[in-house]
């Protein structure tokens, strides 16, 4: 033994029967030097081991032996230090107001009236300051350490977002260039048309002044061989033709007068000029802002997300969850936003395939359509089907007039659909997107599609049974430009409010309902690295949301405090 002392048997390990050196407790509680608990780590595969006293299984931490809990409560061989002072004088007292370890000489001279403790105790103090400090730096390691994962996912958020702005900002420039060639073809043909057509009026003039020319010439070479003969009778018989026939000043004045009188020219014709020309190919092109969200804290998590979709030009269109068993998601598709039945596709909640229907249409929020009982001119009907408890469905059909029928059905069977109408009444609304209906059923908001192109989206609140919208919702100022893809009715913290998915910003609007007026309220999960132009949103009968993006990401959140 290093210090020639007698032990006791508590100040030996039970391993290696030496003094402890770097005591460290197994999680029963026995302490072993550290290189003999590595020793008995070692002889045994798999990183589990029995203690060397009680047989109980161990196992050593992430970091090692080296992270294993200390037993500061051992007098170890290393811990007798000597005083640098005294150098024979060990170690034994600490000074609470110099902060140091002293020994009993210094305790009688240069620190009689200081206040001082035992040094082991004091060393246990300060061990369980460190452990105590310990955690907080473990916590703020772990705070850090998600701080870094959400910035990384941001950084990658803007890149997918860079790529996405950036082949829209190509896209734009291919429909310009694309109506560019094809305008400059109507042009082209149009300067053919017009050219032609003057060009066969310049033909028939010169046709006609050709031949008057001929005959003039005619009438001069006749004249020419009177004047040359040396007969009377031809001479006499040219003047009276000069006189009367083809060779009259009358006849002579008409085949002049068949001259021009109207001269045309192929002109181009444009309604913009110069810069406003310029400011409007600006204006469709669009330019690059930086959009401001404030991070808050997290109303709702992302819990799944699945890839979808991956086939050239579709977009997700709707979604509709399946509480059956097993619960899936139903995925309605649009390709190149055709308005017409597009294919639809069963997940699972954890992104597997399961089939495709060819019997319904668009879906929203619990509802779909039946796009092959419809006729043309109510094609984007919804009706709820996929809920166990649902009782009432509720329809909104377009017509051909501008105008929307929605109706109130019961629902007697689920499978196949099966409706008996109870009311219906008319809102005048154009062509819409989506729309969704709230608890009260007093209340719907709808996604009118525009009807011009340079129009944006917009969302209309509707009091049944009235046919005009009692408010019509207005983005945030800060927001250049806003494109509403879906709705849901939703409670956040207790409150009714309405989720409205923006797919220009990458962005979900919460929105105040009450009063019967849509005010923005704030936005939700802002910064998601995932939501990447939402195109639609639906809640489960668990208040989960399920949310597509374009390109065909699926993704599920929940509640926090769920």
């Amino acid at each position: 033994m290093a210090t020639g002392l007698i032990k006791s048997e508590a100040d030996t390990c039970a391993e290696c029967f030496e003094i402890y050196r770097d005591p460290k407790f197994l999680p029963c509680h026995h302490s072993f030097c550290a290189q003999c608990i590595t020793d008995v780590a070692n002889r045994h595969a798999g990183g589990t081991f029995p203690c060397p006293t009680c047989r109980e299984p161990a196992s050593l931490p992430t970091g090692g032996v080296a992270a294993s809990q200390a037993n500061v409560y051992i007098k170890t061989e290393y811990s007798e230090e000597m005083c640098s002072i005294h150098r024979k004088k060990e170690l034994e007292f600490y000074c609470v107001r110099c902060q140091e370890a002293i020994c009993i000489n210094c305790k009688m001279t240069k620190h009689e009236q200081h206040q001082t403790d035992d040094l082991h105790t004091a060393i246990q103090h300060k061990h369980k300051e460190l452990l105590t400090k310990k955690t907080l730096l473990q916590k703020a390691e772990k705070h850090l350490r998600e701080s870094l994962k959400t910035t990384r996912a941001e950084q990658q958020a803007l890149l997918d977002k860079k790529a996405a702005v950036e082949k829209n900002i190509r896209d734009r420039h291919a429909v310009m260039v694309a109506a560019a060639d094809k305008f400059r073809d109507e042009a082209l043909g149009s300067l053919c048309s017009v050219s032609t057509d003057i060009d066969s009026d310049i033909a028939q003039i010169l046709e006609q002044q050709e031949g008057d020319m001929e005959k003039l010439l005619d009438i001069q070479r006749q004249v020419e061989r009177a004047c040359n003969s040396g007969r009377l009778s031809d001479v006499i018989s040219v003047v009276q033709e000069m006189k009367t026939g083809r060779g009259s000043e009358q006849a002579v004045n008409k085949l002049t007068s068949q001259g021009l009188k109207t001269v045309y020219r192929p002109v181009l014709c444009f309604k913009i000029t110069g810069d406003v020309m310029l400011q409007t190919t600006r204006d469709f092109m669009g330019t690059v802002t930086k959009m401001e969200m404030e991070v808050a804290a997290p109303e709702v998590r992302v819990v799944k997300r699945f890839p979808c979709g991956q086939e050239a030009g579709i977009e997700v269109f709707s979604l509709c969850h399946v509480d059956k068993d097993p619960p899936g998601v139903w995925v309605s598709y649009e390709r190149c936003q055709l308005k017409k039945d597009a294919p639809v596709k069963l997940y699972s909640e954890d992104g597997q395939y399961k089939q495709t229907s060819v019997k319904v249409g668009k879906m929203s929020n619990k509802r779909y359509a039946k796009g092959k009982s419809m006729s043309p001119a109510h094609r984007a009907g919804y009706i709820d089907t996929h809920c166990k408890s649902l009782t009432t469905a509720h329809i909104m059909m377009n017509n051909l007039s501008g105008k929307a029928v929605v109706a109130t059905a019961r629902v007697i069977s689920t499978d196949p659909v099966q409706v008996e109408h109870k009311t219906q009444f008319t809102i005048n609304v154009g062509a819409h997107r989506a729309f969704d209906v709230d608890d009260t059923e007093q209340f719907f908001v709808v996604v009118e599609e525009p009807q011009l192109p340079d129009v944006w989206r917009k969302v209309k609140l509707y009091r049944r049974p009235g046919a005009d919208a009692i408010s019509t919702y207005s983005p945030p100022a800060h927001l250049k430009c806003c494109q509403p893809s879906d709705v849901c009715f939703y409670r956040l913290g207790g409150q009714h409010v309405l989720l409205v998915t923006d797919e220009e910003n990458d962005a979900i609007h919460v929105v105040d309902v009450s009063g019967g007026c849509l005010r923005f309220v704030r936005y939700l999960a802002p910064g998601c690295p995932w939501l990447i132009q939402p195109t639609a949103i639906t809640v489960d009968v668990s208040a989960r949301l399920w949310l597509a993006c374009r390109g065909g990401t699926i993704i599920c959140m929940e509640p926090v405090n769920k």
